[in-house]
């Protein structure tokens, strides 16, 4: 296992045992970097379409998107033209290891555009959710959700990166950590970030001139859905086109079940 928690998903690889590999450190620490998993400039296409589609991401609109955090916010997004792609919306190795540790009916839970805006602070450093924070079993639990995210910018010293408290996913502590963070990686458009939802993190600062844009996907067991938030009036976790939803296979369709399907 690499000691940076990144595994190698380059072109000529073994993604079997890439995969393997990526599940260990996700059990063993909560978070696992996937490089070189999208084709980049696949992956450019898709930024450009949801960039002429929300010329203002910058600007939130909190009827329409969701944001607890100052400087943050996720634009729910509509899965149609090149992120309808599965080589980006869902790739092979991410959904091997989603059926692994989710189990095979694991659900696809939301799709949005996580933005923080040039000057966006650090952020508390959080769980993005737990099932029993009160008594303390989460740490014995296996997974029940896992965030994928995909920047569509370099995550770096300037635009900002996503911290992590190796294993705090098994930490049965209600309170953030009060050391530092141990792991804040680079990563180039192309590559991924997998974590587990019950792992301490924070967005760090974005010290930019520009938005920092990250495809960020849940996925969960079928049990376990995330609350659309009130405040948000107009907002929709998961929207997918109608032709797009038409033309998958039933796994697929199963797996988007919660999705709001809607006409371009």
């Amino acid at each position: 296992m690499s000691s940076d928690n990144r595994v190698s998903f380059a072109p000529g690889t073994d993604r079997s045992a890439a995969v393997t590999a990526a599940i260990g450190i996700l059990r063993r620490d909560g978070v696992v970097v996937l490089d070189d998993l999208i084709d980049p400039a696949l992956l450019a296409t898709c930024s450009a379409e949801i960039t002429a589609r929300h010329p203002d991401m910058a600007e939130p609109d909190r009827s329409k998107y969701f944001g607890p955090y100052v400087g943050r916010h996720t634009i729910p997004l509509l899965v149609d033209g090149a992120l309808a792609d599965p080589a980006i919306l869902l790739p092979k190795p991410v959904a091997h290891i989603a059926t692994e540790l989710l189990a095979e009916a694991f659900k696809v839970d939301s799709v949005g555009l996580l933005v923080a805006v040039p000057g966006a602070p650090n952020q508390t450093a959080h769980r993005d959710a737990w099932l029993y924070p009160r008594e303390g079993l989460d740490r014995l639990l296996p997974p029940f959700a896992l965030a994928f995210a995909v920047p569509l910018v370099t995550m770096d010293e300037t635009s900002g990166r996503t911290a992590f408290w190796r294993g705090s996913h098994r930490s049965g502590a209600t309170n953030a950590p009060d050391t530092p963070h141990d792991l804040a990686p680079i990563v180039h458009p192309g590559s991924a970030i997998l974590w587990d939802y019950r792992i301490y993190h924070t967005g760090l600062a974005n010290h930019g001139t520009t938005p920092r844009p990250v495809l960020f996907t849940a996925l969960s067991r079928e049990w376990w859905v995330e609350i659309e938030p009130p405040e948000a009036t107009n907002y929709r976790k998961l929207k997918v086109s109608q032709e797009v939803f038409a033309g998958w296979k039933p796994r697929w369709q199963a797996r988007f079940s919660r999705a709001d399907i809607l006409e371009r």
